[in-house]
């Protein structure tokens, strides 16, 4: 009985003592590696600390199960009883994984995970990122963010960005007064161009649509050389040229005409697709000599406008665009009073105005002449009024030779009886200088090209004129 109560002394002292030891070097936080909520609750409620948990996105771990503690505290560090400890749990979620470098087969492998979403994969034209490897998100998503059950997620992956050859440029454009057309391409580049890889795409305009017409175009055009595309109702004169024939190759002057790669990219445009202007029939247009690459959208600066059925410069290029022009002899041999286009030689006497002046013989008091395809302001009227007419002043009296001209569109009396007329000092004509230097909008109009000067209808001309004062600020146009 003695000894019994000796061993139970013995036993309590020694409590006492790992009581008193734990006491001193206070407790140690267990390892709860795999542990469920409640099991870590009742393992950590006898350790004498407040304990609080707390949910944290992982999907690598089973959900539920422990992650970690909090932060500052791990598995075997000592704590003073009473300390405040944190013990986190996974909780599942669709979190977009990092897909970098990934290839399509490891990115369905990315999300096994993840069996509640709908993963569909697309390419995406880049050479930033190497063909096949991912390369982003729909939609601004990215790597880490949540996103619901039954989620359609896309995910790009890189194709190789083709990039089009845009050395090769549409240089010409030919619609003839009767059937013919051509299509002139020009390689600006110094190697051959294959053509194997381009298509001419006619966009043709109808009621409430646009139809496309391919017409695959085949051979190699050599560096600085041309290449003509015509249309087989063409002239003999014209299919001479071509090196290629269509029946395809139809158009009326509204139409948008493109040079297609063969990955479906426009890499140069003439004319504006689905626009329904008749801007182009009966015309000849030719690029600029300073354009060496091809422009997926129309601009208008960069053509030269000539004369229709004019094709001379066809073959060659680049072609210079004439930027002036002379009174030719063939219109010096008609007669102003009964042929549209004829001249008369004139003594010029003086001019009230920008638009209006007194010759001899014939043009004085009521048969003065009114200038045709201009109307610059009255006299009286302004600075601009009185620049415009010291300016006709001025070229008419220091000419050797002043001529009038027969307007073929509006004859030589107005309704006021005044003669009509297109004045040329030697070989100026007085009516263009006065719309390209700004004193006066171009009213000219001539949509059949009667009168033609250096393979441009006088029509053109004085577009080309008010274009210029336009670009230049000058006159009416500062």
């Amino acid at each position: 009985m003695i000894k019994k109560i000796v061993v139970l002394v013995v036993a309590i002292l020694s409590l006492l003592t790992v009581a008193a030891c734990q006491e001193d070097e206070g407790l140690t936080l267990p390892d709860l590696t795999g542990k469920s909520k409640q099991e870590v609750v009742n393992i950590m409620s006898g350790l004498g600390l407040q304990t609080s948990i707390e949910d944290v996105i992982n999907i690598d771990i089973t959900e539920g199960t422990f992650v970690s503690y909090g932060e500052g505290f791990e598995a075997g560090q000592a704590v003073e009883p009473g300390t405040q400890v944190v013990v986190q749990f996974a909780k599942f979620a669709n979190v977009l994984p990092d897909l970098t470098g990934k290839t399509q087969s490891q990115i369905y492998a990315s999300f096994q995970k993840f069996p509640t979403l709908i993963i569909e994969i697309q390419t995406i034209e880049t050479n930033d990122v190497a063909e096949g490897l991912f390369v982003q998100y729909e939609d601004g998503l990215e790597a880490g963010d949540i996103v619901n059950n039954n989620s359609e997620i896309v995910v790009y992956i890189a194709e190789e960005l083709i990039i089009p050859e845009t050395g090769l440029i549409i240089s010409k454009y030919y619609e003839g007064s009767d059937d013919s057309k051509m299509i002139e391409l020009y390689n600006t580049t110094e190697e051959a161009i294959d053509l194997g890889n381009f298509s001419l795409t006619i966009y043709k305009r109808l009621v409430t649509e646009t139809q496309e017409i391919e017409i695959p175009l085949t051979g190699t055009i050599a560096a600085g050389e041309t290449f003509i595309i015509a249309s087989s109702a063409s002239s003999a004169e014209i299919l001479l040229l071509a090196d290629m024939e269509s029946q395809d190759l139809v158009f009326i002057g509204r139409e948008a005409i493109a040079l297609t790669y063969y990955n479906g990219e426009n890499t140069d445009v003439f004319g504006t697709i689905g626009s329904g202007l008749l801007y182009a029939n009966d015309r000849t247009f030719v690029r600029h000599m300073f354009v060496s690459e091809a422009k997926s959208t129309f601009e208008l600066s960069q053509w030269g406008v000539y004369a229709v059925d004019n094709f001379e410069m066809f073959g060659s290029h680049p072609v210079s665009y004439p930027d002036t022009f002379v009174l030719e002899d063939i219109y010096k041999a008609l007669d102003y009073y009964t042929q549209p286009g004829g001249v008369v030689e004139v003594e010029y006497i003086w001019n009230n105005d920008g638009d209006t002046a007194y010759f001899t013989p014939g043009f004085e008091d009521n048969d003065r002449v009114r200038f045709i395809g201009i109307d610059t302001l009255e006299t009286g009227s302004g600075t601009l009024a009185t620049d415009a007419k010291n300016y006709v002043a001025s070229l008419l009296e220091n000419a050797e030779h002043v001529y009038i001209q027969h307007d073929p569109v509006s004859g030589i009396r107005d309704t006021y009886q005044r003669h009509l007329g297109l004045v040329w000092a030697d070989d100026i004509l007085v009516n263009y200088m006065v719309v390209k230097m700004g004193y006066s909008q171009n009213n000219y109009s001539d949509p059949t090209q009667a009168l033609v000067f250096n393979g441009i209808s006088l029509d053109q001309w004085f577009k080309n004129a008010e274009a210029y004062a336009q670009e230049n600020e000058l006159g009416m146009w500062k």
